[in-house]
């Protein structure tokens, strides 16, 4: 997780040049919803703070619980889960999983029009990063055994997205990026390593994305 500090402490330094410039005292807040986080059962509610005529700070909070058995069932029933017992030698599929967790998500974004409203409309990009932390739980052997695991998450990357404002109370934001994601259990010593970057447990170059709606205010 050496690449999320090192990631962590740019953000800190571009925060700092951006207040310094162009602040404007009588700014605005967009309290927003991922949708696209929704349909994985994850709410996420973010908040979008502007600094200047371009910048703003835009930080969400995660909290997670979605289950095989629940509205997460299309999006859990495609991840691959194993267990691999050392000392029973064995290989469990986990087909029936509980997620509970918590993350957070936040994006430095600069606007690329200069609104004579400052609002915070139009396109953007953004420096991103994510945490999102998972306990999964699921039974096995005819139900009989559960198996308990924690799964670190980690994303550093960079966005571009479109966010438009309705008769100046509602937003419609999407976005793109790209950039790492990072995986490992707490109780491996090694990263995750998976050929689909669709999975929740997987480390390698990945695609994010979402889809928020929000009041303006």
């Amino acid at each position: 997780m050496r690449i999320l500090l090192i990631y962590s402490i740019s953000f800190v330094v571009l925060c700092s040049s951006v207040f310094g410039q162009d602040s404007i005292t009588h700014g605005k807040n967009i309290y927003k919803l991922d949708l696209f986080r929704a349909v994985q059962g994850t709410i996420q509610l973010t908040h979008e703070h502007r600094i200047s005529s371009r910048y703003s700070i835009n930080f969400g909070l995660m909290g997670t619980y979605a289950s095989t058995r629940g509205l997460a069932k299309p999006y859990l029933s495609v991840q691959e889960f194993t267990y691999s017992d050392a000392i029973a030698h064995k290989i469990y599929v986990l087909d029936n999983v509980e997620a509970l967790g918590y993350g957070m998500n936040f994006q430095i974004r600069k606007y690329l029009t200069n609104s004579k409203k400052n609002q915070l409309k139009g396109f953007y990009v953004a420096p991103e990063i994510f945490y999102r932390r998972l306990n999964l739980t699921s039974l096995v052997e005819n139900d009989t055994k559960e198996i308990k695991r924690i799964l670190n998450l980690g994303y550093v990357g960079y966005a571009f997205g479109y966010q438009k404002i309705i008769r100046d109370i509602i937003s419609f934001d999407t976005y793109i990026g790209g950039g790492f994601f990072l995986s490992q259990y707490t109780d491996e010593k090694h990263l995750t390593r998976y050929r689909n970057n669709y999975q929740i447990d997987f480390t390698g170059m990945y695609c994010n994305m979402g889809v928020l709606v929000g009041i303006v205010r």
